[in-house]
């Protein structure tokens, strides 16, 4: 699947990191989802994670891409919720010490496809296009 990617880190040059080409369909855990990307947007998270701010080197390549929406398998049109809580974490999961964003611990959304849990999947509103 065509994917836009970090594949090295430069503070000084952030662009020269990435790269735009072919990578393996993700693979879906169970209680996760496959969404097919209609709809995706850049992030300033995306220009750090380039730099090196916030995104481990050991973790490249990673896709980059915090937000998007798309249609899930089962033909839901659904915007992709980017902050990955524990699943076993009770209340505000902005607080949850073991959170992330996709992008950092999980491939981002700057792809075909992207897999996220499926409690991150909200409907999309009829009234919101994919334009």
């Amino acid at each position: 699947m065509l994917a836009v990617t970090c594949t090295s880190q430069s503070a000084d040059d952030p662009l020269s990191g990435l790269t735009i080409g072919d990578r393996p369909e993700p693979e879906v855990p169970d209680g996760w989802a496959r969404v097919t990307v209609k709809a995706a947007s850049l992030n300033h998270h995306d220009l750090w994670s380039l730099r090196g701010v916030g995104l481990p080197a050991d973790r490249l390549p990673m896709i980059l891409g915090c937000d998007a929406a798309g249609v899930d398998e089962d033909g839901n049109e659904v915007v992709v919720h980017a902050l990955v809580g524990d699943p076993d974490w009770v209340g505000d999961e902005t607080l949850d010490p073991r959170r992330s964003i996709l992008s950092e611990r999980y491939q981002g959304a700057l792809a075909e496809q992207v897999v996220v849990p499926r409690r991150n999947l909200l409907p999309k509103p009829a009234d919101l296009s994919f334009e």
